[in-house]
Order: structure tokens, then C-alpha cells, then sequence
């Protein structure tokens, strides 16, 4: 094989603090998903594969590791992004997204059904997704109410890119708790969380 059909390129880096900012991303994800419709901060990373945004990659460096499978959904540069989670964190590439335990989606591109995704079961319900969806707003259509642990009543939160149909699919996948997956929003170095706990209800003209 001709070694101009080899990659050689090094990865982008990573965290030039792995302890600090690892532990302030994981205190970030813990909060977005403690706490669902408040955003949270993650550490900022100073280089990250094309098309990557900050907070997604953090958390993706943070949560991910040798026993955590990761798939890699449409709009991404999935053999980029595959070589530096690997270099960094030695994470397996999922071949399908219902046998992973993070699931990386673009907000703007396609995605699998949901509940074909990795559920968990009612013994061990933590064998259900993260699915980790990189997104340009977190503003926009459909407005919502969200009800549920972590949460003092109720709080409003808009689509975040992503339209009415994928949230109707994420409401009704709320019968099966706690049973699900949990979703991480990342727009720049935001990080907002709607764990499976969360009730989703439609504001008036959604």
C-alpha cells in the first residue's frame, strides 16, 4: 500500500488542563443534567476536530473511555472525529447506534429513531444513551415546558435547533422511565441536559 494513502496527521489536542478542565466539564455535565433547562458552562478547549463544537468535544473527552462505546451520527466528520476520541480516549467506534453508550449527533443532519437507541432495561436502566447532539442555537421553535427532578415547578426552554418532531419523539419515549437515554445539548461552550426523567409538555402553537 502507498503511504500516500496513509493518514500520519497527529489528532488535534485535547485538554491542555485534563485535570482541571476534565473535572470542570464533568461538574458541567452533572449540573445540565441535575438541574434540566439551566445551562451550563464547560471547559473551553483550545483545539478540537473541524466541525466539533467546544462543548460536545469536552464532554465527549470527559465521559467517554475504554468501556463506552461511541457512534457517530451524520454531519460530522466521522474518521476525524473517530482518531482523536480514540487517541484521546481510547473509546470504540460503534458500528450502530443501539449498541452505544454515547451517541454523537448533529442538530442539522439526519438522526436514527430514538427508540431504537440503547434503552437500558428496568434491572439496569443506566445501560440507556447519552446522546451528546451539537447544536447552533439554543433558542428557537418549539417552546416547551419541562417538569420533573431537579426542576422547582416549572421552566420554559426552546427547541435548540432541533424541530417539534424530534422533541414529539423524545416526549413519547417518557411511558418507558426509567428506562430512555439522556440528552446533552451543546451550542459553543453551553452545555444544557434533558435527562429521561424530564416531562416534556408543548406550549400553545407547537
Amino acid at each position: 500500500m502507498s503511504t500516500s494513502t496513509i493518514d500520519f496527521a497527529t489528532p488535534p489536542g485535547g485538554f491542555s488542563d485534563a485535570v482541571e478542565q476534565s473535572q470542570q466539564t464533568f461538574r458541567a455535565v452533572l449540573q445540565a443534567l441535575s438541574t434540566p433547562g439551566r445551562v451550563a458552562t464547560c471547559a473551553p478547549m483550545e483545539e478540537a476536530p473541524r466541525g466539533l463544537g467546544m462543548a460536545v468535544a469536552a464532554a465527549l473527552l470527559t465521559l467517554a473511555d475504554l468501556d463506552t462505546p461511541v457512534w457517530i451520527g451524520p454531519g460530522f466528520d466521522a474518521a476525524a472525529v473517530g482518531r482523536w476520541l480514540q487517541f484521546h480516549t481510547g473509546a470504540p467506534l460503534a458500528a450502530k447506534p443501539d449498541v452505544a453508550a454515547f451517541v454523537l449527533l448533529d442538530a442539522r443532519a439526519a438522526y436514527p429513531a430514538l427508540e431504537a437507541l440503547a434503552f437500558g432495561s428496568d434491572e439496569a436502566p443506566e445501560g440507556g444513551a447519552t446522546v451528546l447532539i451539537q447544536s447552533e442555537t439554543l433558542d428557537g421553535p418549539p417552546a416547551m415546558q419541562w417538569r420533573g427532578p431537579g426542576i422547582q415547578d416549572v421552566v420554559t426552554v426552546k427547541g435548540c435547533g432541533l424541530d417539534v418532531a424530534f422533541w414529539r419523539a423524545r416526549q413519547a419515549l417518557e411511558p418507558y422511565f426509567p428506562r430512555g437515554i439522556d440528552l446533552l445539548i451543546g451550542c459553543g461552550t453551553a452545555l444544557l441536559g434533558c435527562p429521561r426523567s424530564t416531562r416534556i409538555e408543548f406550549m400553545a402553537g407547537n
